[in-house]
């Protein structure tokens, strides 16, 4: 008889709202990380996780078991030291504790994906019923440019149709984070 092979869920308090926002903003410029232990996103910069990397290449070797203290005070010291330019400690300081951290506290978010904007655009013009609006909205979702004729078609129309594109949006967001929740094995807590 095999061991039970149940997978160990994980809990975070964070509400699904905001989880689901927080997928829009990971870009190839910015990398988000949900923080199991606070329920935060945090998000890590391009710029300053190149900078810690630069602090890692000049840190001294053995400091793989270093508890967080130890690291953290390397870490100070090799700024200071070394004079690398970091543009903010704190944000270095919070980027080594997500690399460190990572897939046990930290897990790192999805990189948004524009062909779900897309799909979620597609999608919300099947909704409409005024016919006329409903052509303007497909012809604005040709091209290069889509995302942005689309807002700006929504903003010319009825206020009440831009407001339920933003409902629909966030309800197709939110069943996103239910998926990436699910695969990940992470339960939100809302008590």
């Amino acid at each position: 008889m095999q061991p039970n092979s149940t997978p160990t869920v994980r809990r975070c308090r964070i509400t699904l709202k905001e989880l689901a926002e927080s997928f829009d903003m990971v870009s190839n410029e910015m990398t988000g990380f949900l923080d199991l232990e606070a329920g935060e996103v945090l998000f890590i910069t391009f710029e300053t996780a190149r900078e810690l990397e630069q602090v890692y290449e000049a840190m001294p070797p053995g400091l793989g078991n270093a508890s967080d203290e130890e690291q953290r005070e390397a870490i100070l010291a090799v700024i200071k030291e070394q004079e690398i330019g970091v543009s903010d400690e704190d944000l270095i300081l919070e980027a080594d504790a997500i690399d460190r951290g990572l897939g046990t506290r930290y897990v790192a978010l999805p990189e948004a994906d524009s062909r779900e904007g897309y799909r979620d655009m597609e999608a919300f013009i099947d909704t409409v019923t005024d016919a006329r609006l409903q052509s303007r909205l497909e012809r604005a979702i040709r091209g290069r440019g889509a995302f942005r004729r689309f807002k700006d078609e929504l903003r010319d129309a009825d206020v009440e149709v831009e407001q339920r594109w933003y409902a629909f949006k966030q309800l197709r967001q939110e069943d996103r984070a239910r998926e990436w929740l699910a695969d990940e094995g992470i339960e939100l807590v809302t008590e």
